[in-house]
């Protein structure tokens, strides 16, 4: 688990349209999106998608709104 992952799954989910797709598609099933997302060759936790999230929003320039 890396917060690499997370980044690179970021990136991917702004990126390629079909899987952001298969994932809101699935949104109330967290358990399919989280294998989908493992499957797809992803693995982070949620504190690392956080990390990740701050990350790319520093790299951008971008204050998040609390």
């Amino acid at each position: 688990m890396s917060v690499e992952s997370a980044i690179a799954y970021i990136k991917r989910m702004r990126e390629d349209e079909d899987f952001r797709r298969v994932l809101n598609r699935n949104s109330d099933n967290e358990g399919a999106n989280w294998a989908f997302v493992k499957d797809a060759g992803y693995e982070f936790t949620m504190a690392e998608f956080k990390k990740a999230q701050e990350a790319i929003y520093q790299d951008h320039g971008i204050t998040p709104i609390l």
